[in-house]
């Protein structure tokens, strides 16, 4: 086969190639644009959550000799005479007990905000998708036309008039 013809050959494919990689990178990009924000927050939120899991752990585990403690403190306080502050220690115990409810909540609430943050980034890749295929399937359809109407039926209208000028014998099935 000739060689010029052979290189316009890797050339259509090489042009179909570029487009096709060009297009996803595009496509890519805007998405991956558009979800950078949610993916930031998201990170923040699990780093958050992980922090929270450890430090509630390690609250409950001291939280018994915390209540001994703050119960030593507001007995000692009681004896002095220090009634309000002896109260306040207890109170302050007290708080602390709550701290790994809260904590819990916290993460709670962090779990529902990332199911959040995961149903907006799938809302995205549709819009994303919807967009891109909407505006690429005009696109699309105009190369299979050039491919199929123009090159390929060209070629065989082509071949066929060829045939019937050197009178070869045409037939539309060859």
């Amino acid at each position: 086969m000739d060689t010029q013809i052979v290189e316009m050959a890797e050339n259509v494919t090489s042009l179909f190639d570029q487009t096709f990689t060009e297009l996803i990178e595009r496509r890519d990009a805007e998405y991956n644009t558009a979800i950078a924000p949610l993916d930031a927050e998201r990170e923040s939120l699990t780093q958050e959550h992980g922090a929270i899991g450890e430090a509630s752990a390690n609250l409950e585990k001291i939280l018994p000799a915390r209540a001994r403690e703050a119960q030593r403190e507001a007995d000692v306080l009681t004896v002095a005479g220090k009634h309000e502050e002896a109260e306040a220690k207890i109170a302050e115990a007290e708080d602390a007990k709550r701290a790994p409810s809260a904590m819990n909540d916290r993460q709670r609430e962090i779990d529902e905000r990332i199911a959040v943050i995961d149903r907006e980034k799938r809302a995205i890749a549709r819009r994303v998708f919807e967009q891109w295929y909407a505006e690429l399937l005009p696109v699309c359809r105009a190369a299979e036309r050039g491919f199929l109407v123009i090159l390929l039926d060209g070629l065989e209208d082509s071949f066929t008039e060829f045939m019937a000028e050197t009178g070869t014998g045409a037939t539309n099935n060859r």
